[in-house]
């Protein structure tokens, strides 16, 4: 790279870091906690890590997408795990392979993998993961946020939000203007990304935080909780 693409270069990312200076102000605070403290699990850190600095640098539709992941993979791989805990074999006669781990860790991969989270999130309360108040609440999300941004689904999304609404249009005397009703955003699909982004400004940092209050729930008592 030659010095003048490369100076280019540098005053291009400088431009892009400082566009987002109000959004690392307005979300910093929040996800700082969860961004600095890991949950020592390393097939779950890594998305963390990834929803934080999404939120950090204002990509909040990307961070409920990257939640929804989190979502998912938290309980797939808690059930998993916990299952392979379980059913443990004490075997100390031989050193440990990896032909040995993933036989131990198979029939609940097997098991879970595959399932869908209704079924997932439903399990994690029968064995004691979550309440059921959680299990509520984790279902709510499950259709309000997972289903909802995963399939696209925009009445989902805005939930029946109504905005006042005017319409235009070039008549031959000029500009003509209709009068100002109420209208369902789901169905201003022309608008749909301009709402999107302030909704999900709005939504993307509570629905991590709480779904990373669960995750460490669910790591303290995988492994602190024998009778889980």
């Amino acid at each position: 790279m030659d010095e003048e693409t490369k100076k280019r270069y540098e005053e291009e990312v400088n431009t892009i870091v400082k566009g987002r200076v109000d959004s690392i102000n307005l979300f910093y605070p929040h996800v700082r906690n969860a961004y600095q403290n890991s949950y020592n699990w390393p097939e779950i850190d890594p998305i963390r890590i990834e929803i934080c600095l999404c939120l950090i640098f204002g990509f909040c539709q990307a961070a409920i997408t990257l939640t929804n992941h989190l979502f998912e993979t938290l309980f797939k791989i808690a059930l998993i795990t916990q299952h392979a805990i379980s059913n443990k074999v004490n075997d100390k006669s031989e050193a440990p392979t990896v032909g040995s781990i993933t036989q131990q860790i198979s029939p609940g991969f097997d098991k879970y993998n595959p399932e869908d989270l209704v079924k997932n999130i439903d399990r994690a309360c029968t064995i004691g993961f979550i309440t059921k108040d959680q299990k509520k609440k984790l279902h709510e999300l499950r259709q309000g946020f997972r289903n909802a941004y995963s399939h696209s689904d925009k009445e989902k999304i805005f939930r029946g939000v109504t905005v006042p609404a005017q319409a235009i249009r070039l008549g031959e005397q000029g500009l003509e203007v209709g009068s100002i009703e109420e209208a369902d955003v789901a169905k201003l699909i022309f608008a749909h990304g301009m709402f999107q982004v302030d909704q999900s400004t709005e939504e993307a940092l509570p629905y991590f935080l709480y779904m990373d209050g669960i995750a460490r729930q669910i790591r303290s008592k995988l492994f602190s909780d024998k009778k889980v």
